[in-house]
């Protein structure tokens, strides 16, 4: 458990603290702030290294006096973006598997009778095959057996491969019927990018900016090119892209974002 701290302007980050008293809030301040023990950020060294990478970038646009609200800010959100970004690429990662295991059942079930059925294993240097029909199918049937019995390990599979193979009706005889193995081996499954939620984490750092700091958004613009810079260099900071793998300038990047997103909302917060 995390013993690192951060004393914040408790003012400032209203929206984060909205239950505390002012004397909850004057405790916190004795005691040297917020504890920081979020799932993502657990060892006190991580919570430092983030807190000097930020800093050196606030610094570089003269907004150091507001690392510790800031920080707040980007700690929570990332942890926000890593619990959602880790459950989509587990959702992704069970589909694509569900897919796959469809896909290799569906070959199984649609073999004829007299026709040739090998069963293969490959790896990065070696291919196997089972030629022998009569035993590639017994082999297969196994396989199918202990899905349909859902004698297998969810760990490994992914539990959404349940709902994929046999709907809502998880009974212990039911088979698997072709219908259901034909829509999953030929599911469409888009694999997440989470620019999304880069959005939404640059507007919750553009709204504080745009309120407690002298670099903010004039008249009907949505993104200032300084707010462009700052937001690449704390992304690029938490590891979410790097600027040597990107073809624009960075500003321009973020402004491409943006651009991308803001079709997606009818409207935006802190305009």
């Amino acid at each position: 458990m995390s013993d690192y701290k951060v004393n914040v302007d408790f003012d400032k980050l209203k929206e984060y603290f909205p239950n505390l008293s002012p004397q909850q809030k004057a405790l916190l301040k004795e005691q040297g702030g917020i504890t920081l023990n979020f799932e993502f950020e657990m060892d006190d060294a991580i919570y430092e290294e983030l807190y000097q990478g930020l800093l050196k970038i606030l610094t570089r646009y003269e907004l150091q006096d507001h690392i510790n609200e800031l920080y707040y800010i980007v700690i929570t959100l990332d942890n926000q973006y890593q619990d959602i970004e880790y459950l989509s690429r587990e959702r992704y990662n069970d589909d694509q598997t569900s897919k796959e295991v469809a896909q290799f059942l569906l070959a199984f079930k649609s073999t004829k009778p007299n026709q040739a059925f090998q069963l293969v294993a490959k790896s990065l240097t070696e291919t196997a095959a089972i030629k022998n029909p009569v035993v590639a199918k017994w082999m297969t049937q196994l396989i199918l057996d202990a899905i349909e019995n859902k004698n297998f390990p969810f760990e490994v599979f992914g539990e959404r491969i349940l709902l994929h193979l046999f709907g809502m009706d998880f009974s212990k005889e039911k088979s698997i019927s072709m219908d259901r193995l034909e829509a999953t081996s030929k599911m469409k499954i888009k694999k997440p990018t989470h620019t999304d939620l880069l959005f939404r984490f640059a507007l919750q750092l553009r709204t504080y900016l745009n309120e407690f700091t002298d670099v903010r958004t004039t008249g009907s613009v949505v993104l200032a090119n300084v707010h462009a810079n700052i937001f690449f260099d704390i992304f690029e900071m938490l590891g979410y892209f790097h600027r040597d793998n990107i073809e624009s300038e960075p500003k321009d990047y973020m402004h491409a974002l943006f651009r991308n997103q803001m079709k997606s909302y009818s409207s935006l917060p802190g305009q």
